[in-house]
């Protein structure tokens, strides 16, 4: 566990005035659909392969990767055991977790890692973002890439603030001021429900430093998790993407296990860039 005392400050008011290796064999997690090898058509079967397991609050985290046998991805996720948000810790600041992936989606997929980061109070702007909720940033560079990230300050504002080209991010998505130390520019989405009125329980945002979109990243609250509501949110897509000749997400999910307990959020529907 990695602890920043430094919460994540994203400005959201002027923008809505500017914008009113182990494996077992499965189909679709997110119905809960197991598919037998000897049922199945070829095209229909698949795998799940998972990363290390790690200590988080009262349980475990994992991530894990679905793939067809023809080598399509058809999941790719965390898995968070059903006694994990037992120990969490209630106190302020933002507690990371780093989670390692399976060599296969990292070859069929342009992620790297994840990091899963716990927010118990939240973080700014009051009354959007201040809910105790996890951020799970799906990382494009290398984990020494991100730790190499430095703070905001007047010599290391131009990386930060560097957009990418044109057409790298979707329409609609706006920076926050200044950036974070080890992730970069966060930018958010002004259509989000938050924005115009409604409590936050989900969101998408996307990742940046010195040019390139370095993460994606589902925000989900603790409460929305806990809930036990299942949904499946399409991701709003760039024009261009970077690498490319690889499988990028079009869809985002929430769901848990009704059996086990075990919470899964997970990036599904994935096409050839």
């Amino acid at each position: 566990m990695r602890h920043r005392s430094t919460l994540l400050v994203i400005w959201a008011t002027a923008a809505i005035a500017l914008i009113s290796s182990c494996k077992k064999e499965v189909s679709n997690s997110l119905k809960g659909e197991i598919i037998s090898e000897g049922k199945a058509s070829q095209e229909q079967k698949a795998n799940t392969f998972y990363g290390p397991e790690n200590s988080f609050g009262g349980g475990k985290v994992r991530s894990f990767f679905t793939v067809t046998h023809d080598g399509v991805p058809v999941e790719l996720g965390v898995q968070i055991s059903s006694a994990a948000f037992g120990g969490l810790t209630t106190e302020p600041g933002e507690y990371s977790y780093l989670v390692a992936l399976h060599q296969k989606a990292r070859a069929l997929t342009p992620f790297d890692h994840i990091e899963v980061d716990w927010n118990p109070f939240g973080h700014p702007p009051p009354g959007i973002y201040d809910t105790a909720h996890f951020d799970f940033h799906f990382y494009k560079i290398t984990e020494e890439a991100q730790m190499a990230i430095p703070p905001y300050t007047e010599q290391t504002a131009s990386m930060f603030d560097a957009p990418p080209p044109p057409g790298y991010l979707p329409a609609g998505y706006i920076p926050g001021p200044g950036g974070v130390p080890q992730m970069g520019k966060h930018w958010l989405d002004v259509t989000s429900p938050e924005f115009h009125g409604q409590p936050f329980t989900k969101t998408f945002i996307y990742g940046t430093y010195n040019g390139a979109v370095t993460f994606y990243e589902p925000m989900v609250t603790r409460a929305y998790i806990e809930s036990g509501v299942s949904s499946s949110t399409t991701i709003r897509q760039p024009q261009y993407f970077s690498p490319t000749n690889t499988y990028y997400p079009t869809k985002y999910n929430v769901y848990t296990d009704a059996k086990t307990g075990d919470h899964y959020i997970s990036l599904t529907e994935f096409v050839w860039r």
